[in-house]
């Protein structure tokens, strides 16, 4: 245990250093909004906390019997959609700023067909709070809607936490009944690693917690344990991450169950306007017109406009994803790096140079470990002639392309939706990246309990010398 302790603290303290330096912070174009005190800009800073391993469980210690109890206007009338915005901001860069301004914009929008609930933690002590929109405010620098702890005496939460997370889940689409659900995130994301970060991090007393119980992300599995919890048995109909790097099939495939349709971006995404303002407002806007789950989804993948000038729309890629076609996914790909696994003795420098090939979406990415799925098996089709081969990756390309709604990106062939864990080939075959992958938190994905990619990637790694 300490051992994977170890491994997951080092390969995360890794990864999200290159993620600040990459610009998930920078590049912040804040509106002019002077009323609303905003902080100035700042660079994301990395984790300082440890992050714990991946989990299907929820957490114990200081939340672990934690229950909410706003005191807030709740609602037996029945509407075409009831949608949860939750900040996770808690941070000293660019998105508690943000979020405060994407909540006095939702706080003036008129409201009729649509139950809107959004919490927010800032990065103000104090500031964890729950709202209930039932009219548009008539004073853009004001926030008159109902407003309220998560409990008497509860003024700050550890807004990272499944447990708070899933309370809040729950809460909300307990006490607003409704025919659609859905829920947008922003925050810090980090792909396979997950999302979320917490820079004030108490109990629901309001005192630190302990070093051992303070949390760098909410994993990926800890978030659909967090949904299971509060929806039981009930499902997202759409999931907005405004959150970097979420557009990756092993974060998506763990959404098996609790979300029909899922937008991501597999690159870095930037808070600018269209990103936090325009998509949120559109989100609300189809959820009242009561359109179709799916259809909302592609609609907001074209508003991401990922295809023109990418940061200047907040996203440089974007995809709306069918999250019940990835059984369909996972079942080709595990059938694809089987065989591909059993070829290398034959194919071994084939299949490795369609792999080393394939390229790295942004300027330092490669550090991220991810690169694009269609991709990888557009190098298959070109590089590895064996007939088996072909077939097997025609398979996957087709169900990729069926659990696809809609995407679009700046970068041509090198982003097509979904990305995959794919290190570098000089980081195959390193110690740290091998344990990572075969010991480490990575084996408690279910993508990698489901398929052999895990294995494919250290059978590969010899091939990389």
């Amino acid at each position: 245990m300490l051992l994977r302790q170890r491994i997951q603290r080092t390969f995360t303290a890794l990864f999200m250093a290159s993620l600040a330096a990459a610009s998930c912070a920078p590049r912040t174009l804040l509106p002019n909004t002077a009323q609303r005190a905003l902080a100035p800009n700042a660079q994301f800073q990395s984790y300082r906390a440890p992050v714990s391993a991946f989990s299907n469980s929820l957490p114990a210690g200081a939340y672990s019997q934690f229950k909410i109890d706003p005191r807030l206007p709740t609602s037996k009338t029945p509407r075409k959609a009831v949608k949860l915005t939750y900040l996770m901001t808690d941070d000293t860069a660019h998105q508690s700023p943000w979020s405060e301004v994407m909540l006095g914009m939702m706080d003036d929008l008129p409201q009729r067909d649509v139950h809107n609930i959004v919490f927010r933690d800032g990065n103000v002590s104090g500031d964890s709070k729950l709202y209930y929109i039932e009219q548009g405010d008539t004073s853009p620098n004001t926030l008159r809607n109902p407003q309220s702890s998560l409990a008497p005496g509860v003024n700050e939460v550890q807004s990272n936490n499944p447990m708070v997370f899933s309370e809040i889940v729950r809460w909300s689409f307990d006490n607003y009944p409704a025919q659609r659900k859905y829920l947008q995130i922003y925050t810090h994301g980090g792909a396979f690693d997950g999302i979320g970060t917490d820079e004030n991090q108490v109990a629901p007393d309001g005192s630190p917690l302990p070093a051992n119980q303070q949390k760098g992300v909410m994993s990926p599995s800890e978030l659909n344990a967090a949904l299971q919890r509060a929806l039981r048995g009930r499902k997202i109909d759409v999931l907005y991450f405004r959150a970097c790097l979420m557009g990756n099939l092993e974060a998506l495939y763990e959404l098996r169950g609790s979300v029909d349709y899922a937008l991501a971006s597999e690159d870095v995404s930037y808070s600018v306007e269209n990103s936090n303002l325009v998509m949120t407002k559109l989100f609300d806007d189809l959820a009242a017109a009561g359109m179709e789950p799916r259809e909302l989804a592609r609609q907001m993948s074209i508003q991401a406009k990922a295809k023109r000038s990418g940061p200047q729309n907040g996203h440089t890629t974007m995809a709306a994803i069918d999250i019940n076609r990835l059984t369909d996914l996972k079942s080709a790909l595990n059938s694809l790096v089987k065989l591909l696994t059993a070829s290398l003795p034959r194919y071994g420098p084939q299949i490795y140079s369609a792999y080393d090939a394939v390229p790295f979406m942004n300027e330092g990415a490669e550090e991220y470990m991810i690169r694009d799925l269609w991709a990888f098996t557009g190098e298959l089709l070109r590089q590895v002639p064996d007939p088996a081969i072909q077939q097997a990756t025609q398979q996957v390309r087709r169900a990729q392309e069926a659990a696809t709604v809609h995407s679009k990106d700046i970068f041509g062939t090198s982003a097509n939706g979904l990305s995959i864990v794919m290190p570098k080939g000089r980081q195959l075959t390193g110690k740290n990246t091998q344990d990572y992958i075969q010991k480490g938190p990575y084996q408690q994905s279910r993508l990698a309990k489901d398929t052999g990619w895990d294995e494919f990637l250290l059978a590969l790694a010899p091939y990389a010398q």
